[in-house]
């Protein structure tokens, strides 16, 4: 069976091997043709325009017209009446790029290549991996002789290797993977073979830290992921989202009065942020643990910043936010002795909860009326009704908690080694004021 068979992988190399590596990158690239065409493209542009000659190789390949790719082979198929190659060239993946060019020239060793890429076009490449540059072996970039069925003197070769980083194909991975032309199989398989990556070869990833990501959206957005990884690995936690619109999260389980520890990289700056008491389950549980007085001096006696945040919703779906001009400690005050009527059982005179149509509009005008809410939360609570077939929304009287940090911080934290555990420090500050850890 061909070695590239999604359902046939290797099973004798350990994991980190440098086979599985590029078994993971060939497997990736046999069924995607966009993949296939960027690595050719990445290849292409070291090469010097004096190459043009072999006008073949420039032509543009189309997508649906896929390369023939293989692992782990001796043998090239080089006939020039039925398989002809336009263009050889001996293309080195490493962490680094190695500085000194690297000559290229028939050999008479008996090789085995890590991979075989030969494009519609003609151009065909030879791959060697080396994860680590130091154990790079020159010999090893040269073709055999013996490796082809052909006549060598027909096949044009390259006579320097081309050195690419796995940073940069990852990134174009990642780059591929996130957008839109990358159909949902695609997307996936792109996904788990950076995800491969992350656990196996962490060392090779462009963002592996803060300072390798640079202001690079994609790169940025999978370093925090990483991140999270990291901090749930630490707390026994779960990460979840990242893909697409997703924001990462870690999840800290239904009964946590803040579920999300929720984290992103925003005008230069890195943002984790809690959300207590966004539903109404967890505001009766807030409200009945918090320290009212150590949550309110937050702002005061650490780098906490608290935001009220009055929202409604149907069904666990988060409608609309509603913006108060009250201050921190009117808004807590209000829903806090709120929630001792909740506590009371008399849930008829309780500000939050689930609420049918009239209740919804009663509290709106209430709200309203008092200067809780502006005239267009009002106006949206009442479209929602006006608008659909709800028959109730669920309010709940939450807040968010944000600690930021300037990037150059993050970075010289990331380099001391000492970031993980400073997040996770500073993340006990808002906890404890309701009674939780991490």
């Amino acid at each position: 069976m061909n070695r590239l068979n999604l359902f046939n992988p290797f099973k004798r190399p350990p994991d980190q091997h440098e086979n599985r590596l590029t078994w993971g990158f060939l497997v990736a690239l046999k069924y995607d043709p966009l993949l296939q065409n960027f690595l050719r493209e990445m290849v292409e542009s070291k090469l010097p325009l004096e190459y043009r000659e072999y006008s073949n190789i420039w032509e543009p390949v189309p997508v649906w017209e896929p390369a023939h790719i293989s692992t782990q082979v001796s043998k090239i198929d080089s006939d020039p009446a039925t398989n002809p190659i336009v263009y050889l060239v001996s293309v080195l993946l490493t962490d680094e790029s190695v500085q000194e060019q690297i000559g290229v020239e028939w050999s008479d060793r008996v090789a085995l290549y890590d991979g075989v890429i030969k494009y519609p076009n003609g151009l065909t490449l030879i791959v060697e991996n080396k994860p680590s540059h130091g154990n790079v072996r020159k010999e090893q970039l040269s073709p055999s002789r013996d490796s082809f069925s052909g006549d060598i003197d027909d096949v044009p070769l390259h006579k320097s290797a081309v050195c690419l980083e796995w940073s940069e194909i990852l990134e174009g991975v990642l780059r591929y993977a996130n957008s839109n032309v990358a159909t949902f199989g695609s997307s996936e398989i792109a996904q788990d073979f950076l995800s491969l990556v992350e656990e196996l070869h962490p060392n090779l990833t462009p963002y592996r830290t803060l300072e390798l990501c640079g202001d690079r959206p994609e790169a940025l957005n999978r370093w925090v992921i990483c991140l999270l990884d990291t901090l749930a690995s630490e707390s026994n936690l779960e990460c979840r989202g990242g893909r697409g619109s997703d924001v990462p999260y870690l999840f800290r389980g239904e009964s946590k009065i803040a579920q999300r520890v929720m984290m992103a990289v925003k005008k230069e700056k890195l943002l984790v942020t809690l959300a207590p008491a966004n539903t109404a389950a967890q505001a009766d549980a807030f409200f009945s643990n918090v320290d009212r007085d150590a949550f309110l001096s937050l702002e005061e006696s650490s780098n906490w910043k608290i935001k009220r945040d009055l929202r409604f919703s149907y069904m666990g779906v988060p409608l609309d936010w509603l913006k108060t001009n009250w201050d921190t400690c009117k808004y807590f005050d209000r829903f806090f002795h709120s929630s001792l009527k909740r506590a009371k059982k008399l849930l008829s005179l309780s500000e939050y909860g689930r609420k049918n149509r009239d209740e919804s509009l009663d509290l709106a005008k209430r709200w309203k009326d008092e200067g809780l809410i502006q005239s267009e939360g009002r106006e949206s609570i009442e479209n929602h009704f006006k608008n659909t077939k709800y028959k109730f929304l669920d309010f709940a009287p939450g807040f968010t908690v944000t600690r930021q940090w300037d990037l150059d911080e993050v970075i010289k934290l990331e380099r001391q080694g000492k970031l993980v555990e400073h997040i996770i420090d500073e993340l006990a500050i808002p906890l404890a004021t309701w009674g939780e850890e991490l």
